[in-house]
C-alpha cells in the first residue's frame, strides 16, 4: 500500500535541496545587513550550514540526478535586518516540517538519520535567529 504523502518522495527532496540552495544565498544576502561583525560571522556560519545540508541532499539524489531544469525564485533580502530575520525564522520552521515529512517517507534508517539530523540543525538556526531579533530588542531598549 502507498502513503499518498510519500508517493513523490524524490521530487519533495528535490525541491529541498532547491530551499537550501535558496536559503544559502538569502542568508549570505542578510549576513551583508547585519549590525554587527559577530552576527555576521554567526549568520555566515548558518549559510555554511545550508550549504552542506544541500551537498547532502544532492548526494541522496546522485544515483538518479534531477533532470535538468531552471533554478526556482529565490527570496532576496530586503534590506532590513529585522524583516529578513523574521522571513528567515519561518522558512527555518517550514523546513523543520519539511523534514520532519521526508524523514517519515525516508526508504531506509540511514536516510531517516540523515533527515533528520537536519532537521535538528533547522532548529537550532530557528532559535538562532530568534536570539538575534530578541537581543536587537534588548539592546535597543
Amino acid at each position: 500500500m502507498c502513503n499518498c504523502a510519500c508517493a513523490d518522495y524524490r521530487k519533495q527532496l528535490e525541491e529541498s535541496l532547491q530551499d537550501e540552495i535558496c536559503d544559502a544565498g538569502f542568508y549570505a544576502q542578510i549576513a551583508n545587513e547585519a549590525p554587527s561583525e559577530e552576527l555576521r560571522e554567526i549568520i555566515l556560519s548558518i549559510v555554511g550550514d545550508e550549504y552542506g545540508h544541500a551537498r547532502l541532499q544532492a548526494s541522496l539524489l546522485g544515483i538518479c540526478p534531477p533532470s535538468v531544469s531552471c533554478p526556482p525564485e529565490c527570496p532576496s533580502a530586503t534590506g532590513n535586518f529585522a524583516d529578513d530575520v523574521e522571513n528567515a525564522i519561518q522558512g527555518e520552521l517550514g523546513a523543520i516540517r519539511r523534514y520532519a515529512e521526508l524523514a517519515m517517507c525516508a526508504p531506509t534508517l540511514k536516510i531517516r538519520y540523515l533527515l533528520t539530523s537536519i532537521l535538528g540543525d533547522e532548529y537550532a538556526h530557528a532559535r538562532i535567529w530568534t536570539a538575534m531579533l530578541q537581543a536587537r530588542c534588548l539592546c535597543n531598549s
